[in-house]
């Protein structure tokens, strides 16, 4: 005895494979919604009470150390630790914050710690953090708010993407290229205060860069290359901006 199967009808199997589409879309659509942006995600991690906040702001001493750090609360940890944990921040033997992204400041100059908005003393660094803090670091200068300042960025550019440094100089009338060179303790300058002879990341570096053949250091104010005869006489205005760039020849 042979039996027969009769088939759905061709409407009703393309009613159920519409149903099965429209499901599947929804479900999709679901999961989605459910998975958070990496803006959310971002947002939700420094919104958290097991995390706390670390900002940078150089100001206008160094407007390039901007930036913003979300890291995970440990109920030991005081402001130092908090600091050191953070990969950019290092400190000298008496206990000052020395660099941050190593980046040093004129001895006249010094990196401050506020902690929720409340100022705290080189001694406060021993102060627990607290979960949702917020620990805010930035350049203060004697005398006045605002003191302006002369600052001067290096760059290996693409001959050399290690050596990046900066330093502020405090303004002062007749203050030129020159001076912000030397005081920096990063820039050596040859005999006559002529050419420059060495370049360092750091002044703690024991030894700084030389320029290979075709190489040479452009030196730039607020942007403009300065003339090789006479441009380190320049005098600065508060605020410029003193840039040291390694390049190569144009020639070349």
């Amino acid at each position: 005895m042979q039996i027969k199967f009769k088939l759905p009808d061709q409407r009703i199997l393309l009613f159920l494979l519409a149903v099965l589409l429209v499901a599947a879309v929804a479900f999709s659509a679901a999961v989605l919604f459910r998975q958070p942006t990496p803006d959310s995600a971002a947002e939700e991690a420094i919104n958290s009470s097991e995390n706390f906040r670390l900002v940078v702001d150089g100001g206008i001493y160094m407007p390039n150390e901007n930036r913003s750090l979300v890291s995970t609360y440990r109920p030991e940890d005081t402001i130092r630790d908090a600091l050191e944990r953070s990969g950019i921040v290092k400190f000298d033997n008496e206990g000052r914050i020395a660099s941050v992204d190593d980046a040093e400041v004129h001895s006249e100059l010094k990196w401050a710690v506020k902690q929720n908005g409340k100022t705290l003393p080189e001694s406060g660094f021993s102060t627990r953090v607290q979960p949702g803090d917020e620990i805010l670091l930035y350049i203060e200068a004697p005398g006045n708010d605002g003191e302006p300042v002369n600052t001067l960025l290096i760059s290996g550019g693409e001959l050399n993407s290690t050596l990046s440094g900066s330093y502020a100089h405090p303004f002062t009338e007749g203050t030129t290229v020159l001076n912000v060179l030397k005081a920096s303790g990063l820039v050596t300058m040859s005999e006559n205060d002529r050419t420059i002879r060495l370049v360092k990341a750091s002044p703690d570096l024991p030894k700084g860069y030389m320029t290979k053949p075709r190489e040479r250091w452009v030196v730039k104010v607020n942007g403009k290359e300065l003339k090789q005869q006479g441009g380190l006489d320049m005098l600065l205005q508060p605020g410029d901006y003193v840039e040291l760039t390694l390049e190569r020849f144009r020639n070349e």
